[in-house]
């Protein structure tokens, strides 16, 4: 079943994330690690990874749907660093979008 939610938001045949494609900041292949990696240690480490690489182009929106999302993304993954990253990212955002 992973697999072909998986499959299917590649596709872009489930749009239930937003995320523009001009942005780089795609949250269905965050979600795509969350499902696709099963070992625990492993979907941390990419989670990880990914939110440090793409968080500076992530809106706010983004933040908001991947920390709504994490628990059930996560799993036994989640930690304190992910949400500290995702707090922290979302702050960023926040700032970024904020006309001054």
């Amino acid at each position: 079943m992973r697999k072909l939610i998986c499959v299917l938001l590649s596709l872009g045949l489930l749009a239930s994330t937003p995320s523009s494609s001009s942005d780089n900041c795609s949250v269905r292949e965050f979600y795509s690690i969350a499902y696709g990696t099963h070992d625990p240690t492993e979907r941390h480490t990419k989670m990880l990874a990914w939110l440090t690489n793409r968080q500076h182009l992530c809106k706010s929106t983004d933040m908001i749907v991947i920390w709504n999302n994490l628990a059930e993304w996560a799993g036994t993954a989640d930690s304190h660093l992910i949400r500290g990253l995702v707090i922290h990212s979302y702050k960023n955002a926040v700032a970024r979008e904020t006309p001054k």
